[in-house]
């Protein structure tokens, strides 16, 4: 009998998959959502310790925007962002067990290899978190801004790449290309998601089979959420803005792996004030131990999503306030047990951090000061990266006298 084509790529997907379900066994809940999960420290409301972790530098490193993540080996992940030099993101990686940290390759580096790189080329952002897949990958993107206009009128001049590389490997092999400045990534098991600028494009590819998906979210000019989440079922959760009256409004729609619309949550407190740049949508997020994700979005207010059963879509709920005294800019959180207690970062307002931890059980919340150790304005960003000891990573930038310098910091409440 002949198969037509459509049977045809069933079977190989069928075939596909029963490699990719047996991978998939082999890995723990924790690990197919990039996390970690242990016993909180005896004191969780403490301030904890900080202590920096020393990159390589390379002509141009300016910052850590975020992108952060683990492997299943708990080896932490950073893509380095560039502002000079060959205009190069690198991505690095660094152990905890041992103290090594090394270069793991770089975007330009890797296209002129695979005999892709344009003249004239730059991609100076690797933006996205290091999302670990089941296949054993690890999926990220990179961007660059060089013609991007803020209005969003103009997506970046050279677009974006979606990479996937081993973690043992410097050499990444290339999925993608498009015109949308691929700012964000997340991903569970199979699916992978990357959601580009602007007018938050969302891709998803399928790493069984490599098919992918593109679908038109929805945002106003010049918006960019920081973030976006995938649940336990390959479902997506990304903001949908509009103006209203007065400023911004914003939906958190559910899209399922085929990129169908499944539901539409409002959000309150999305955005402070009329212009779409000022806010930064998504910019805290971790996930539950029973597969609950909490985000938390740049004014500071909290949303729980989920967990649900397959076929059903998610209940999406506010939590309130991340701080005591209300809005603040929530720039990642974490979790030791994935079940009672969340932690994150805020500005204190003047030059320095606070530590929030709040238990989501009791409601309670403590502020602690976070004292990096480093003089002066320092940005921080980053969520739901942790090593086996349950010691939290966060990128960012600091300025070095004229210059601006990339920093990974360890954040440790047991030490």
């Amino acid at each position: 009998m002949r198969l037509t084509r459509r049977q045809a790529g069933a079977a190989l997907v069928g075939a596909l998959a029963a490699p990719a379900a047996a991978a998939a066994a082999q890995r723990s809940a924790a690990q197919r959502a990039a996390s970690v999960f242990v016993r909180p420290p005896a004191d969780p409301f403490r301030a904890p310790r900080v202590r920096r972790i020393l990159l390589p530098d390379f002509p141009g490193a300016h910052a850590i925007w975020g992108a952060t993540g683990r492997d299943d080996q708990g080896r932490i992940w950073a893509g380095v962002s560039a502002d000079g030099g060959e205009r190069s993101a690198r991505l690095c990686r660094y152990d905890p067990a041992n103290g090594r940290i090394a270069v793991m390759g770089d975007v330009l580096g890797n296209l002129r290899r695979l005999g892709l790189l344009r003249p004239g080329e730059s991609q100076i952002k690797i933006h996205s978190r290091i999302v670990p897949a089941d296949d054993g990958y690890l999926y990220f993107t990179s961007t660059d801004e060089d013609g991007e206009v803020d209005d969003g009128s103009a997506p970046p001049r050279w677009g974006s790449h979606m990479w996937r590389t081993r973690p043992d490997s410097d050499r990444w092999e290339h999925l993608l290309a498009v015109p949308e400045g691929l700012t964000c990534g997340a991903g569970y098991g199979r699916w992978i998601y990357a959601l580009g600028l602007w007018d938050h494009v969302l891709y998803r590819y399928d790493t069984v089979s490599g098919a992918v998906g593109r679908v038109v979210v929805g945002s106003v000019g010049g918006h960019q959420s920081r973030n976006f989440v995938v649940d336990a079922r390959g479902h997506a959760f990304v903001p949908r803005v509009r103006r209203v009256a007065g400023g911004l409004a914003a939906e958190l729609v559910e899209f399922d792996p085929a990129l169908v619309e499944r539901a539409a949550t409002p959000l309150a407190n999305y955005a402070i004030g009329p212009e779409p740049g000022a806010a930064h949508g998504i910019t805290g997020l971790v996930t539950l131990a029973d597969g609950a994700i909490v985000i938390a979005t740049s004014t500071g207010t909290l949303h729980r999503i989920g967990p649900a059963a397959a076929g059903e879509a998610a209940v999406v709920r506010p939590l309130g306030w991340f701080m005591p005294d209300g809005p603040a800019y929530v720039s990642g959180l974490d979790t030791w047990d994935g079940r009672r207690l969340i932690a994150g970062m805020a500005p204190d307002g003047v030059v320095g951090w606070h530590w929030v931890v709040r238990d989501l059980t009791g409601g309670t919340v403590r502020v602690r000061p976070l004292d990096t150790g480093i003089p002066g304005r320092v940005l921080l960003y980053g969520s739901q990266t942790a090593d086996a000891r349950g010691r939290f990573y966060v990128g960012g930038r600091y300025h070095d006298g004229p210059r601006l310098r990339p920093v990974l910091l360890q954040v440790d409440s047991f030490g």
